[in-house]
This record gives structure tokens, C-alpha cells and sequence, in this order.
């Protein structure tokens, strides 16, 4: 089943094709968020814009799908992984290539964000918060 692509940008990257848009979540307090996916739907990525200007010490990206590098072995397909710091403050064709390559490139470790509830960061809550003991 294919992406419904209305309002959405075409990339092909490596020979695949990949939608994405940014745009205001609503939800999450109008937070500007570029929403990435594959034509297949085996890798959906949530990214917030302006991550490398706010002060984190590494950005975060909430990742969907099998087809991450890195996350293969895992069951739960959706998690929050800490990213490169990009220049993110404006999102180009460009910089969502480099996503694409990075979230397709093998990699020695992937730093998963444990204590963090990816479904809340789907829902809006993207920025860590220690769930309560």
C-alpha cells in the first residue's frame, strides 16, 4: 500500500522513493516537525526542526518501521534514537537526504532513548521526560 502523497514532497534516494512534509503539530503546541516516510511504509521518521539551536546536547528523532539501521533485531518498531546534529533550522531536500542516508547507514551502536515512551512523542510530547517510578 502506497503513501497517499497529496501535500507532500517527493525525494528518491539510493532508488527509492520517500514523502515528507514539515509542517505546525497542532498537537505539541504548534512545534514545526518534518514528517518523513518511505512509499513502502517500512520507515516512518518524526524530526523536530530547530533541535540544534535549542540547547540539546544531541537532537532526537522518533523512528517507525523496520528498516532503520541499527534497530533490526528490535521488536517494538517505534522508539527515540539521539541523532548527528544537523543544521536543521531551515529543512531542505537536502538535509532530508542526509536523514534518509543516515537512517539507511550502518552504524556501530544506535543510542536509544530508554525511559521514554516513543508512543507520547507520536502523540506530540517529543522532547524527553523521565517517566515517574
Amino acid at each position: 500500500m502506497s503513501v497517499r502523497s497529496k501535500g507532500k514532497r517527493k525525494i528518491v534516494r539510493n532508488g527509492r522513493l520517500f514523502y515528507w512534509k514539515v509542517g505546525e503539530d497542532l498537537e505539541d503546541e504548534g512545534r514545526i516537525k518534518l514528517r518523513l516516510i518511505s512509499d513502502d511504509r517500512r520507515l516512518v521518521v518524526t524530526y523536530e526542526v530547530g533541535q540544534s539551536a535549542s540547547g540539546l546536547a544531541r537532537p532526537m528523532m522518533v523512528i517507525e518501521g523496520k528498516e532503520f539501521a541499527g534497530l533490526e533485531d528490535r521488536e517494538d518498531v517505534r522508539c527515540v534514537v539521539r541523532t548527528p546534529v544537523w543544521d536543521d533550522a531551515i529543512i531542505t531536500p537536502g538535509l532530508v537526504g542526509t536523514i534518509i542516508d543516515w537512517c539507511a547507514a550502518p552504524k556501530e551502536s544506535v543510542e536509544i532513548i530508554e525511559g521514554y515512551n516513543a508512543f507520547e512523542a507520536l502523540r506530540g510530547d517529543f522532547f524527553w521526560r523521565p517517566e515517574a517510578d
